[in-house]
């Protein structure tokens, strides 16, 4: 759900140790049916979520994440990865995996389910911060954009049902 965009934009506030991050813009979008609030705010490079769930996210949503880089003087960003996935099967398959690691740090702040389905409700993540540890040191300085798109169905066909957008741009400078 959310939690995935989530957790993927934490690799765009701190991308490298050492390093200086700047968030410059953060957006969500909802599809109303699901979400009734959907607050993603993001200050002195910390995240906090709003969430009101009116409906269960059954077993069978995916998450397509796109992860974008532009170099210094570039105008465009290139992509540099990106991934789609059943997000319960993801999750009920890792052990200690990165992913994992980056799944146990957003809980803590918050009360995002790690298990699925994900039952209608309040959901809320304060002022998380990214754990440094958590970060690939071989990263790029330069200007990055998360896109993370939620959804049932197969990817960009007329069966796909939105759920949720999110977009994180950040800039990372290495020392």
């Amino acid at each position: 759900m959310l939690k995935v965009a989530l957790i993927l934009a934490g690799v765009l506030v701190s991308l490298a140790e050492p390093s200086s991050v700047s968030l410059s813009r953060v957006h969500c979008d909802k599809n109303p049916k699901f979400f009734s609030t959907l607050n993603v705010t993001a200050v002195n490079s910390t995240i906090t979520a709003d969430i009101e769930l009116l409906q269960a996210l059954k077993a069978g949503f995916r998450g397509h994440v796109d992860v974008q880089l532009r170099l210094s003087n570039a105008k465009n960003f290139q992509s540099l990865v990106q991934s789609d996935t059943d997000y319960c099967e993801l999750l009920s398959t890792l052990k200690d995996s990165l992913f994992r690691r980056w799944v146990k740090s957003v809980t803590k702040n918050s009360n995002f389910m790690e298990n699925c389905p994900v039952p209608a409700g309040h959901y809320y993540l304060k002022a998380w911060h990214v754990d440094m540890g958590l970060v690939p040191s071989y990263l790029l300085s330069g200007d990055y954009r998360l896109r993370a798109f939620v959804y049932y169905g197969k990817y960009r066909t007329k069966k796909q049902l939105f759920l949720v957008q999110c977009i994180v741009e950040a800039s990372m400078h290495n020392k």
